[in-house]
């Protein structure tokens, strides 16, 4: 067995494409170790050879300010990949193949939109309870 050539944390989803957005699918996302291998990358069972991705892209996401997390989007033909990664983890600097880099803002599903004005509308009448 090959020795890992990088590994730090991620959550991964399989049920995300094209630009990273906050959805209910992220709340159910996997968590585990992303650890790149000379050949393949391995998440739990998920075992993604460098050979079968037909194309790689890396999302820098503002996160703070000058601070920049990034998403990661693998796909095989079939199935799509994202992995989310702190801002300190940089994976993609261990590839063997080529990764396009992209510059994006987060999108917001209706789910995520509709948690926030409720988180945002319970706060106010918790305000207003505590002010009466």
């Amino acid at each position: 067995m090959d020795a890992p050539l990088y590994s730090c944390l991620t959550k991964a989803s399989n049920r995300e494409s094209g630009v990273p957005r906050a959805s209910a699918n992220w709340v159910v996302s996997r968590r585990g170790r992303f650890v790149v291998f000379p050949d393949r990358i391995r998440v739990g069972d998920w075992v993604i050879p460098f050979e079968e991705v037909s194309h790689a892209v890396l999302y820098r996401i503002p996160y703070l300010p000058f601070v920049d997390a990034s998403v990661l989007e693998l796909s095989d033909g079939e199935t799509t990949y994202q992995f989310g990664f702190n801002p300190w983890a940089h994976p993609e600097r261990h590839f063997p193949i080529p990764v396009e880099e992209r510059r994006e803002t987060m999108r917001y599903s209706a789910f995520s939109v509709g948690i926030r004005v409720a988180a945002v509308a319970y706060g106010l009448y918790l305000i207003w309870e505590w002010a009466t």
